[in-house]
């Protein structure tokens, strides 16, 4: 006798025995036991979840011998008549399985439907179950609609698909929908470990769980891995090693060195590790699928330590897997995912998969862990702290775990439509920076432009006498360095161990210059105390009345300063600078305002905003006249024959 496979042996003979779709037996049984049986089925699903055998048992509840008279059939065929054994068989006449796929023209829908006329030749039901109905024509499908809406009493129609979406609505409509799923890890694991008892096998819980994760839910895919491995093993005890080395997957052992390995840091034994496996057959995108499937797990027990039946594996893995958890960062597992998941997208593209692995495990294993940004603002605070007591800089420390570096800190800058960000108090220069940052204002004439040689800038004051010239630089490019002050530095001032800086003292303005740089060191003291978005508001702030007891605000109409004004109204941000305010002394009432068009015109009241760019401006201004008086500017010019079309010297 020929060798029968274990998805036919075990095949399901009764609604009851069916793995894993309850919810359709329990509907299918209910409407055989009230009679309400319908006449077209339509089961859809993926693939080994049980349509056609769903099928043939609703094909022998319709004809079982053993059904109650007068009954349209019942749930629980016997499967030891004459009906039931002749389905079972594939020898029943009244009972066809057609393949949509070989049998999709026009031409088969018109025999059958022309065979439906007849009445059944021994069973008392014809039941016709078209597989795969998804790749019928057009044409077959329109032959095949007044039949299934309207079949003779004696005829019964399954129609069986794996893609339901593309069947049209017009045969959608005409039959009862069930909607197969994949069976769960946990009732697979069941279904197989009962099996192999009743084959009287031996196979370890961690075998079963790798035939049920490489099978995906599917029933038969399961059973039929299940016999290429008794194949392979024989009589012995069926182990994770022997499923693993037989279907060519990563066991759970392999995931888990190579998973520590990457954490690690230890990229040489996870390379190791991939040679051994791939030698013995194991796949780069299994094994790579595999490590992201063990972090995933790892991610879940970390975030969700008391929903173990979340993680599919046995009890003794999610104890190790529980255990690993809380030995690994957090975001240091969150960053290996990332990466070893676009290392699973990268090989399914690539030719070299083995190269794409191999380079990912190790950008895995010497990626440098992340730094919490609440660690790096403590960091960044205590640097600032020690600079401000007179430190001298920051002190040397150890790096962070993992090799991390610390990334570079960027100033902050005052958010604005248009880029501009400065502050500075009265009577200041304007920086260089800012006038870098500021557009030059082109002079034009109607000349036609030339190019013309680099324009000196006007000759510089003369160095003091306590202070050295720069002496020219003139050693390699690669070489560093040593960037030395101009001119003596300013000795820190001493400030007493454990204080933070001082406030700076601030008398009530009395004139509007006054006020200007009394506003100037509130903004800088914003700054200091690291209030960089309250600052960016009020640095655009025009001081309209200054007094012991009340200041008054002003913000001009133009977008940037109307954008600041509208931040710095809110309640909570007006509320925290009279809190400022108060530690430099001036427990006042704030009032802001926004100004119209006619008072930001009229007003001779500026921000530190509007100051900073009338110096720059001015400043701008005059180095344009220096440079158009510049001997080589005139040299240049009556060489060519040219006048000046545009000077920029923001450079």
């Amino acid at each position: 006798m020929s060798y029968l496979v274990l998805a036919r042996k075990y095949r399901p003979t009764t609604f009851s025995e069916v793995v894993g779709q309850e919810h359709v037996t329990r509907t299918l049984g209910n409407a055989f036991a009230t009679g309400r049986v319908h006449h077209a089925f339509l089961f859809c699903g993926p693939r080994g979840c049980g349509k056609t055998t769903l099928a043939r048992i609703v094909g022998k509840a319709l004809n079982c011998e053993k059904a109650p008279k007068n009954s349209v059939g019942t749930a629980e065929p016997c499967g030891e008549c004459s009906a039931c054994t002749s389905i079972a068989n594939g020898s029943a006449v009244d009972y066809q399985e057609m393949d949509g796929a070989s049998n999709r023209g026009i031409d088969a829908i018109r025999e059958l439907t022309e065979a439906v006329r007849y009445q059944p030749a021994v069973l008392r039901k014809k039941v016709y179950v078209i597989d795969e109905v998804h790749m019928l024509t057009t044409e077959a499908f329109n032959a095949l609609l007044k039949t299934l809406e309207e079949p003779p009493p004696h005829v019964t129609f399954v129609l069986a698909t794996t893609e339901p979406h593309k069947l049209p609505n017009t045969i959608l409509s005409r039959c009862q929908r069930y909607d197969f799923k994949l069976v769960p890890a946990s009732r697979l694991a069941q279904h197989l470990a009962s099996i192999f008892k009743q084959e009287k096998l031996k196979i370890e819980a961690g075998a079963i769980s790798l035939v049920v994760r490489e099978s995906g839910g599917s029933v038969r895919d399961a059973l039929s891995l299940c016999d290429q491995i008794i194949s392979y093993v024989g009589d012995d005890k069926i182990t994770e090693a022997h499923v693993a080395e037989v279907l060519g997957v990563a066991d759970r052992s392999l995931t888990r060195t190579l998973v520590k390995s990457l954490a690690n840091g230890d990229a040489g034994t996870a390379l190791a590790a991939v040679e051994s496996a791939i030698e013995r057959g194991v796949d780069e995108v299994q094994l790579a699928r595999a490590i992201v499937r063990y972090l995933r797990d790892l991610a879940v027990l970390q975030v969700a330590p008391n929903k173990p039946e979340l993680i599919d594996a046995s009890d003794e893995e999610r104890a190790e897997l529980t255990e690993e958890a809380g030995q690994i960062d957090r975001t240091r597992v969150t960053q290996m995912f990332d990466r070893m998941l676009r290392c699973c997208d990268e090989l399914g593209k690539t030719l070299q998969p083995r190269l794409v692995l191999d380079c990912a495990l190790i950008d895995v294993a010497t990626i440098e862990p992340l730094v919490p940004l609440g660690d790096l603002i403590d960091r960044l605070g205590e640097l600032e702290a020690r600079v401000a007591k007179g430190g001298g800089g920051p002190r040397p420390t150890s790096p962070p775990a993992g090799g991390a570096r610390a990334p570079k800190m960027t100033a902050p800058h005052t958010p604005s439509s248009k880029g501009k960000t400065m502050s500075m108090g009265a009577g200041e220069s304007a920086p260089s920076s800012a006038r870098a940052n500021e557009t030059s204002a082109p002079v034009r004439t109607e000349a036609p432009r030339v190019e013309s040689a680099p324009v000196p800038r006007s000759v510089p004051e003369a160095v003091p006498a306590t202070q050295s010239a720069p002496t020219p630089y003139s050693g390699s490019l690669s070489s560093p360095v040593a960037m030395q002050p101009s001119g003596p530095v300013p000795k820190a001032e001493t400030v007493a161990s454990g204080s933070g800086p001082n406030p700076p003292t601030i008398a009530v303005p009395s004139s509007q210059h006054e006020a200007l740089a009394a506003w100037a060191k509130v903004i800088d003291y914003l700054e200091e105390q690291r209030k960089i978005s309250l600052r960016g508001y009020y640095e655009f702030a025009r001081v309209l009345k200054w007094t012991a007891t009340d200041l008054e605000l002003g913000f001009a109409a133009d977008d940037d300063s109307k954008w600041a004004g509208e931040n710095a109204g809110e309640q909570a941000n007006i509320n925290e600078l009279r809190s400022v305010l108060a530690d430099l002394g001036h427990k006042v009432k704030v009032t802001v305002r926004m100004l119209d068009a006619t008072e930001s015109q009229a007003t001779q009241v500026r921000s530190i905003v509007e100051s900073t760019r009338e110096k720059s401006s001015a400043e701008r201004t005059k180095r344009e006249q220096e440079a158009r008086e510049h001997p080589i500017t005139k040299h240049v010019l009556q060489a060519f024959g040219a006048s000046i079309k545009e000077i920029k010297t923001d450079v």
